[in-house]
Formats: structure tokens, sequence, C-alpha cells
């Protein structure tokens, strides 16, 4: 019989870390009682760390530095600290003072901007989260970003940051002083919007956006200050209380530019820092900040303002400054005009801008800064932007003023002049060539949605409903018939009937188009077309189990393109099928590369589209959570939902995927009943005639493994049942395997045993046909089988075989960097059969192991069913070597999390509280 699955010190640090801040935050007789409530194994590496901790401490390792520096005394300049000597103070406020100073070593020259941190912002135990958050924000590298050179804890205690000196101007003093004009600004302040879509990418939100934490230098360039800095200050998940000027509640941010969610004490999310952005724009177009004179409102007028009114509009504050005299044109002098013509720059567009991104829910404004960035560049060339109803009068109004040359010229040829305008236009085409392909690419993806249009308003018979199918084989002959004299858009539209095919798990029809738009795309030069076809084609091979050949389609598609911009679109669409294909093949290491690629290039691409956002988002989202990064996954689903909303898809099939994805990152981090809601919300997106007909086989498989986790058999296997009716006529084989292994656990579930023993005897050599050898699936059937030898009192058989079960996972997760996220559920499974075994401390080892690695991954104040299963079986456990007491208290922690988790009625919640005490049969 093997040992314990052992853990890294790498993978032991990150488990331990969030329990060491919060060790480090409490008073030693706090510390100690806390200490006590942790799983045993927790508790004691925790002290054993805390006891290096205090020797370090009391031996000043932990203080020593680079730079050591003092606390800070009233003046520090011509003081020198290891190699810098302080020159002058910067500037001083409520976060501390910075210090300009230069390195005196002689290695090279460079002057600096050390900045010491306000003691009472770090509370307790916060040196060292300080220090490790710093070495981590050190990372965040970008030629808009003050770069963070060093941050540290002197041997006095004071918290200190060094970082690149800027000398700049402030970003609203900057454009006064050179009178910029509107469309300049807005140049600048794309770069500061660069900048803080790179630190949102990084999972870092600012905080505190304003005109002093952006410098500009005299060459133009924009050097954001301070990011990260509240991360530093304030720690992980702190509660936050909003209320006071500078610092509330331990939290950095200044009034005038805060969101009403900070004022309120809500969540912080990246919409925070949308809103702050959009004041800083109102301020750089106007001259006049959105909640009205600075200095002269109260900060209970001032918080009033932010959280219950609405701003005026920016044209309309500059029409209102008409009558304040002096000031309407010191205003429009300093942006280069009149307040006339900057009142007619201001209105419309940009109002409509600036409006949507200091909207008071989070969830209204822009979903991320590169969407903000991409109506302000849709602005400056004319063309429509996404914040507005897109209605054709405004697009043609965008048409003529984008194309002024081209219009002009065709009303020139009508009246004679053909020749010259033709020559002209020409030139017009060539210079715009680069751009207008990529612009292509999004207008043949409109093409498609055009003759869904046309199918649901004008081919569908009036008063006789169609179904999906009907729909999808009148649009095949429509686009079979079709006479195109552009071959490109021909296969667009086959491209996009053989999405729609596959979507409907029509996957035979889907292969048969998608393969001819391949094949016809060979002889194509447009290498975008030609990369697309092949990767729509990967994604085909997914559900027929050929996950070989749709890796090589990916890649194959991916070779046709370059990194030029002009390919970026279609290039992050691949990047996204190629992500779907990595998952597929169990590799979520990878899978999470090309969704970040994918995330990246869009956020560079010169034509964005707003659904292929939410696409990126959904699958970063998913693949987050594959490899067992719960929180994040969480935090980008829920953008996501923000970003479906607005684009108005709540109610379609992007709606079901959404949906179907994120409850099923839930169930893999035990939240059982919170997936079922969100998969009956799918489903009931998806049904017709209240009927399951139309709804996707994988999410009838995915409801019913929920439904089989939350104890209700009956309904699990009817829908397992029509999933696996769907999967065989689909042709599905992965989900045909998957529905067979959900079988086999309904059975040994029901104490059918030797029909289990059958059903996975059959489906092992299937899948080994398909996948790769150390796909993460083959740990889950190992650990299916050590539950039936279990079942039919086989220890020994049941124990070989849940280690393998860890092996395998351990294998895959460390070679190919396979999913993450089933290893909790594998060793509390090993629990339980160890306490069968009468192996309780390697029964508590295990359980402890499983609640280290989801504890770093919980949101606060979440429950979930491993958790409570690991405390469950570490309960039993600690009861069978007596220590009743411990046992007691292990199994109501483990009530808790699967009474939230599962239900008050589930078999494993009725256990709990009966070892728990909570009923009358005791312990």
């Amino acid at each position: 019989m093997k040992n314990p699955v052992s853990v890294s010190i790498s993978d032991e640090w990150k488990v331990l870390s969030p329990f060491l801040d919060k060790a480090l935050e409490l008073n030693e007789e706090e510390r100690e009682a806390w200490i006590d409530e942790q799983p045993p194994e927790v508790a004691r590496r925790l002290t054993e760390l805390l006891r290096e901790h205090l020797g370090q401490s009391t031996d000043g390792f932990l203080d020593q530095s680079s730079v050591e520096l003092p606390i800070v005394a009233p003046s520090l300049t011509g003081q020198t600290f290891g190699v810098y000597q302080i020159l002058s103070q910067i500037g001083e406020g409520g976060m501390g003072s910075v210090w300009l100073a230069e390195r005196v070593d002689g290695r090279f020259e460079r002057r600096v901007a050390v900045k010491f941190l306000n003691i009472a912002l770090m509370g307790r135990g916060g040196e060292e989260r300080f220090k490790r958050e710093g070495r981590i924000l050190g990372l965040l590298v970008h030629e808009h970003i003050a770069e963070l050179l060093d941050a540290g804890v002197t041997a006095a205690g004071q918290p200190y940051l060094v970082l690149e000196y800027v000398e700049g101007e402030e970003i609203d003093r900057y454009c006064d002083d050179r009178r910029l004009d509107v469309q300049t600004r807005i140049h600048l302040f794309l770069d500061v919007l660069e900048a803080v879509a790179k630190a949102h990418a990084n999972l870092i939100v600012h905080r505190d956006l304003k005109p002093s934490n952006i410098l500009v230098r005299n060459d133009n360039c924009a050097k954001l200050l301070d990011f990260g800095i509240a991360k530093l200050v304030e720690g992980n998940d702190r509660a936050e209380t909003r209320q006071s000027q500078t610092v509330a509640g331990g939290q950095v941010l200044t009034p005038q530019y805060a969101a009403p969610e900070q004022l309120q004490g809500k969540a912080i999310t990246i919409a925070t820092d949308i809103y702050a952005l959009g004041v800083l724009l109102y301020l750089l177009l106007t001259g006049q900040h959105p909640n009205g004179g600075r200095g002269r409102l109260s900060p209970a007028d001032l918080i009033k303002a932010i959280v219950d009114c609405d701003p005026v509009r920016p044209s309309d504050v500059v029409k209102q400054t008409r009558t304040m005299g002096d000031l309407a044109w010191v205003n429009a002098a300093n942006r280069g005009t009149t307040p006339d013509r900057l009142r007619r720059a201001l209105r419309g567009d940009l109002d409509t801008i600036v409006a949507k991104a200091l909207k008071k829910e989070p969830a209204e404004r822009y979903s991320s800064v590169t969407a903000f960035a991409e109506d302000l560049r849709r602005f400056l060339t004319d063309r429509p932007i996404s914040a507005r109803p897109d209605a054709l009068s405004y697009r043609a109004v965008k048409f003529v003023r984008r194309n002024r040359v081209a219009v002009a010229l065709a009303v020139l040829a009508i009246v004679g002049t053909a020749a010259g305008v033709a020559g002209t236009l020409l030139q017009a085409r060539t210079a715009r060539m680069e751009r207008d392909q990529a612009l292509r690419q999004l207008a043949r993806a409109e093409r498609a949605s055009d003759l869904n249009e046309l199918l649901l308003s004008d081919v569908a018979p009036v008063g006789k409903p169609l179904t999906a199918n009907q729909l999808l084989e009148r649009e095949e002959r429509i686009v079979e018939r079709e006479h195109n004299p552009d071959p490109s858009n021909h296969i667009e539209l086959l491209l996009s009937l053989g999405d729609q095919y596959s979507g409907a798990d029509q996957n035979e029809k889907a292969f048969h188009v998608l393969d001819e738009a391949y094949q016809l795309s060979r002889g194509l030069k447009d290498r975008s077309v030609r990369a697309k076809a092949s990767c729509v084609l990967a994604g085909a091979m997914l559900p027929v189990g050929e996950l070989a050949r749709g890796e090589a389609l990916f890649k194959e598609g991916l070779q046709e393109i370059s990194d030029a911009a002009q390919y970026a679109p279609v290039r992050a669409f691949c990047l996204l099928r190629g992500s779907e294909v990595a998952y597929r093949n169990g590799n979520s290491q990878l899978a999470l590369e090309r969704a970040l690629a994918a995330e990246q290039t869009l956020r560079e691409s010169p034509v964005q589209w707003n659904l292929q956002e939410l696409e990126a988002l959904m699958n970063l989202a998913g693949v987050l959570g594959d490899a067992g990064k719960f929180r994040e996954a969480n935090a980008i689903f829920e953008q996501a939902s923000a970003l479906m909303t607005s684009l108005g898809y709540d109610d379609t099939q992007k709606a079901v995927k959404l949906f179907n994805d994120w409850a099923l990152i839930l169930s893999y981090n035990g939240r059982q009943l919170e997936a079922e809601k969100l998969y009956r919300r799918a489903i009931q997106i998806s049904r017709s005639d209240q009927t399951e007909n139309a709804v996707p086989a994988v999410l009838l498989y995915n409801y019913a493994s929920v439904l089989r986790e939350l104890g209700r058999p009956l309904e699990a296997a009817w829908y397992n049942d029509l999933a696996q009716a769907k999967a065989r006529n689909a042709s599905d084989q992965i989900l045909l395997d998957q529905t067979d292994l959900l079988k086999a656990r309904l059975d040994l579930d029901g104490g059918h045993l030797s029909r289990a023993a059958e059903l996975l005897e059959e489906v092992q050599p299937r899948m080994r046909s398909k996948l790769p050898a150390q796909h993460y699936a083959f740990a889950a059937l190992a650990s299916d089988r050590s539950n039936l030898a279990l079942a039919t009192g086989n220890i020994p058989t049941a124990m070989e075989l849940a280690d393998r079960a860890i092996e395998i996972d351990e294998a895959s997760i460390r070679k190919i960097g396979q999913c993450a996220a089933f290893m909790p559920t594998l060793l509390v499974r090993r629990a339980f059969i160890e306490v069968q075994a009468r192996r309780e401390d390697l029964a508590i080892s295990d359980a402890a192991k499983a609640m280290t690695i989801m504890q770093a991954e919980m949101q606060p104040g979440a429950h979930s069913s491993i958790m409570g299963r690991a405390y469950l079986a570490q309960a039993l456990a600690l009861k069978a070597a007596g220590k009743r007491e411990e046992a007691r208290l292990a199994s109501q922690k483990a009530f808790e999390n699967l009474k939230a988790a599962l239900g008050s009625n589930h078999p494993d919640t009725r256990r709990a509280s009966l070892l728990a005490g909570n009923e009358s049969m005791g312990m």
C-alpha cells in the first residue's frame, strides 16, 4: 500500500500563504485560537512557519534589504541609505511622503522616487504581505506604467517603495499648458487606457486613478503611478469601508475620483477603475469635474453627488459655463477652440461614451477598458460606437463622415468627372488597404448575420413557426444556390452554417459543410479565410473524438497568418478554437495560455467586435476554472455576464453556453446548489415547446451530473438518458463515453454493482482510443473503479486504485499542465477509504491537504461540498481515533459546508449533522 502523495514545497507555499497572511494579522491570543480551528496539518505547518518567522525577526533577517531606511524623519534631504541618497521631498499626502533620490554607488546613474507609506495603512501582519506583493507587482512592466523597482520594510518597520522617477506634469495640467485639442487629448488618454488594460489583464485594479497619479513627460509619454499600491497596502479580500477622505477602512481612495461602489462599501472590480477613468476623461474634455466644483462641495455633498446624481453631459456643462464668462473661454482656449465649437465637438458620441463610463451601476459601464478604448478609437475614425443605438441614420452619417473624400468624389462622378475620380479613389483605397483587410473579416461575419436575419424575417412562412433545424436546412439551401462573385464571402457563409450545425449537435452535417468550406479555401490567396476555415474545422473534430486532427488543423490555421495587425481578429478566433482543442485534450495549461493570447490579440486588434470579446472572456473563465483557479474564473464569468447583458444576448445560445460553463466551474468548486440554478436557467433559455428537444446534449449531461451530486438520482438518470440519445444521434463519441460513465456512477450509488462494473469495463478501451494517455479523465475512471471496489468490500484494491487515481492526476498536472481542479476530490475520496482501512492518520492528512488546496481558491464566506466532505472524512477518522470532541467540531464544519452546498436533506449533510450531535441520535 502506497504512502499518501506528498506536496511540493512550492505548492505547499501557495496553499499556506493565505493562511499565513491571516495569522500574521492577528494578535498572539487571537492567533492561537484561530490556528486551533484549522485542519491539523495546516495548524502544524502554520505553527512551524510562525516559529521560524519569530526567530528570523529576532535576528533581523526579514529586515535585510538593498535599501535600509528608517522611519521617515521630518526631513531626509542629504541623507544616504544603502545605494541611494535623498535629494529632496517631492510630495506628501494621506498615503505618506515621496522623496527624490539618486543612486550613488558608482555602478550607474539613476534617479528614483522613494515613497514612504503611512504605517497605519499596513495593518497588523502587513509587512510580510507587503514584501511578497511587492515582488509580484514588480513584474507589471509597461511603457506607460512607472516601474516599481523595489518594495520592502525597513528595520524600523517603515514600509517603502522605490519607483521609477517620472519627470513630468499631471495629465490635465500638461494638456492645458499646451492647449491640446480634444482629439489629441483623447489620443493621450488612450495611452492611459492601454496601461490600465495591461494591469487588469494581470488581475490588478488601481482603485485610485486621478490626475496626480498620471504624469506626462515632455516627450508626450504618459506614465501611471502607484499601480497596485492599493493591493500592497490592503492585501487580499479585506473588508473595505470607503467613507473617509483619503484612507477609508484601510482602502486608499480619493473621493473626487471614487466610484459609487467604493463609497458604499461594495465590491471593487475593474468597473471601479472604468468609472475613475470616466471622471478623468470628463475633466480632460471639459475642464470641469462631473460632480460639480471639486473644491466647493462638502464631503457629504460630494458623496451624495457621486452616489445619487447623474452628471451633466460634457457638452451641456460647456454650454452652462458660457454664463460664467471667463471660465468658458479659458477652458475652450485651453483646448484650442471656442466655447461653441467645443460644445459641438463633445455633443453626441463623446457625451454617450463618457456617460456610459460614469454609470452608477458597475454592470452598466463598459465591460472592459478595452471596450472603452475601442469606442474612443471609433469616435476618432468616425465609425459607429457601441455605446449608442445603431440606427440606420446614425450609421449613414458616420459612413459619410469617415468617407468624405470618397463621397465627394462620387458626387463629382455623377456630374461628369468620373475619370479623374477613379484615379483618386484608387489612391484612397491603397492608403486604407491594411485597415480594410481587417474590416472585411468583420463584414463577412456581418454578412452571415444578415443571412440569419433574412431567414427569420423573410423565409419563415407567416404564422408558421420553424424549428432551428428547419431554419438551418433552409439556410443551407440558400447558401448552396447563392451566386456570390466573392468566394471568400461564400466560404464565410459556409463556416457560419457549419458552426451553427455543430452548435445544434448535428455533427455529421457540420463536418460536411465545414469540410467543403475548408477545401474551397485552399484555392484562395486570402490567408485570413484559409486560417479561419482550418480553425473552424478543428473545432468540429472534437465531438467525434478526432482530437489529434483538431490540434493539427488549429496549428495549420495559425501558421497561415502572421502577427500583423490586419490578421488580429482571425488570429484571436483561431486561438480561442485552439484553447478549446487543448481543453478537450486535457491540457489546461495550454488552454489557458491560448485563451490569454486570444484576449491580448483582441486588445491589440485594429477592429474589435464585442461578440468576439464576449467569447474570449467566456473561454478564459472556463479554462481558469479547469485549472483550479476558481476565484479568478468566477470574477471573469461575472464580467462576461455583464457584457452579455449589455449586448442584449441574455436569451440566446451564447447565454446558454455562458451559464453552462459557469455552472460547470461552480460544480468543480463544490458549489452544486448554485450550479444547479445556472443549469436550469440555461435549460429554460434553450427549451422549445416546453420540452428538452432543443437543449444541447452537453448541457443535459452536465445537469444530470449535478443532480446526481445533489442526491437526486431519478432526475439525474432521466436527463442523462436524454443526453445520451442526443449524443448518439449527433455521433458525439466523447459525450457518449461521459454519459456511460455517469450511468455507471448512478448504478454504483443505487447498489447495482455488476452493471456498474460492466459499464466501466466497456468505457475504458473506448476512452483510450480517443484521449491522450495522461488525460485526467483516466484519473476519474480509476477513482470510479476505486469506489466500486470499496462498495464490494475490497478495501486493499480500493486503496490501490485511489492511489493510482492521484498518481495519474499528479502526473498530468506536472507533465502536461492538465486539469488541476479534480485533485481535492480525489484526496477526499481516498481519505474515506483510509477511514475504512483504519488508517486514521492518513485520512486526516489527505483531508487537510484537500482543505488547504480548496481554501486558497475559495471566495470569502463561500461553502463547498468538497470542503464539507473533507471535514466529514476528518471527523470520522478523529472519532475512530477516540478524539470525540475534535470529531464533533470537524463534523460541525462539515455540516455547515454540506448544508450550504448540497442542501439539508442530502445524505452526507444528514450524516454530518448526526456526527455533530445536531440531531437526537448524537454521536
